[in-house]
């Protein structure tokens, strides 16, 4: 019996809050609604892309991969041709990503009270692990990393543009080529494009022939302009720049490429690129460690990118 008692009494010091902390040790906060709120998040394509809730250990998927057509005409009381339709599964796998923080006595000696000091260290614990999941968005590669999930550039493979150092740089020709492959080869309409900074920049020196002076309601000079979409046969497309796709300066001696990316986000009423979270983005308590109490913000993600087919990579696009 004393056994017993000692032993729920442990539990019940595990369950119970320590004065400097609110909330169980055990319940994990979910930080999710907190996201938004942050200014200057610099994460546009995390942003954008919508976020469904995940399960078991991978998100998996059908991808019709032939559909039968040409044949729907059939004689009067007779019976319709029937065609096979194929479908690919694909999958992908969770990761976590996280980072853990850690409140030392000698920050709370300094005057700065407790629940003060986890809300600093909580909203740079969330900044640092949206920035990476915005950069494995693009660049995340399972080959370089079991811990990262596939972003962009390693799962687009089938639309490919590469434009190798080319001297004219950017040009329209080349989002017209892409575009013009994803509605003549899947009848889908690209939704966005993203791309550098310094992409960005290109795009908007290849206007710099029309920039005009203008003067906004408080009479304040501008110059310049601000390319925020593409008038394309198909209407108009935004450009996303983001820091996660970076350019590269050492591929071509002497001059700095870019990627961009066409991508289709949805089509035919359903998204096709977008977040899974087997569970989102939360905080949770460790333990006291020397002179410091330690927390950690984690979340378990993944980039599903449906139809990869659907989506147009142009490389090496010479920028400066």
């Amino acid at each position: 019996m004393d056994n017993l008692a000692g032993t729920l009494e442990e539990v019940r010091k595990t369950l119970s809050t320590p004065v400097y902390i609110e909330g169980a040790i055990l319940t994990r906060e979910n930080l999710s609604p907190y996201v938004d709120r942050l200014a200057f998040r610099d994460t546009p394509l995390r942003d954008r892309l919508p976020r469904k809730t995940g399960h078991g250990l991978a998100a998996s998927w059908n991808v019709m991969t032939a559909m039968g057509s040409g044949n729907s005409p059939f004689t009067e009381g007779g019976t319709p041709n029937e065609d096979n339709t194929t479908y690919e599964r694909r999958s992908a796998i969770y990761k976590e990503l996280g980072k853990k923080k850690s409140i030392t006595d000698k920050m709370l000696a300094a005057g700065m009270t407790f629940i003060d000091q986890e809300a600093e260290q909580t909203e740079i614990a969330m900044r640092e692990v949206i920035q990476d999941e915005e950069q494995f968005i693009v660049t995340g590669d399972t080959g370089v990393s079991a811990l990262q999930f596939d972003g962009l550039k390693t799962l687009v493979t089938t639309n490919v543009i590469n434009d190798n150092n080319n001297a004219l740089g950017f040009r329209t020709d080349l989002l017209d080529q892409a575009i013009s492959t994803l509605l003549d080869t899947y009848g889908v309409k690209p939704t966005a494009i993203y791309c550098s900074y310094g992409m960005k920049r290109a795009v908007n020196q290849s206007l710099a022939g029309d920039v005009r002076v203008n003067l906004d309601q408080t009479n304040q000079v501008s110059t310049g302009v601000d390319v925020g979409f593409y008038q394309s046969m198909i209407g108009k497309i935004p450009f996303i720049p983001t820091f996660a796709i970076a350019d590269d300066t050492t591929t071509y001696v002497g001059n700095t490429v870019s990627d961009f990316y066409i991508v289709t986000e949805q089509a035919r009423g359903q998204q096709v690129i977008y977040m899974e979270d087997l569970y989102p983005l939360g905080k949770s308590m460790l333990d006291r460690t020397g002179a410091a109490i330690n927390f950690m913000v984690t979340e378990c993600t993944v980039l599903v990118c449906r139809a990869q087919e659907m989506q147009v990579r142009v490389s090496n696009v010479r920028i400066a």
